[in-house]
């Protein structure tokens, strides 16, 4: 669960990060990006980390 949640975690900043500076520099592909990095954040990183802090503390 704690790979899960880092590369998830990596990938969908990388993404969402790309998406914003593309939208800055007014390039093509902006919304796939965006939808892409949020859409993998807020349905794997979110839960995954969550479940891996819940065991942890457990």
């Amino acid at each position: 669960m704690k790979k899960l949640a880092f590369i998830s975690g990596a990938l969908s900043g990388s993404l969402s990060g790309l998406g914003v500076l593309f939208r800055i520099v007014q390039l093509p592909g902006v919304h796939i990006l965006l939808i892409l990095g949020l859409g993998l954040f807020s349905l794997i990183f979110v839960p995954s980390a969550a479940k891996y802090l819940y065991d942890k503390f457990e």
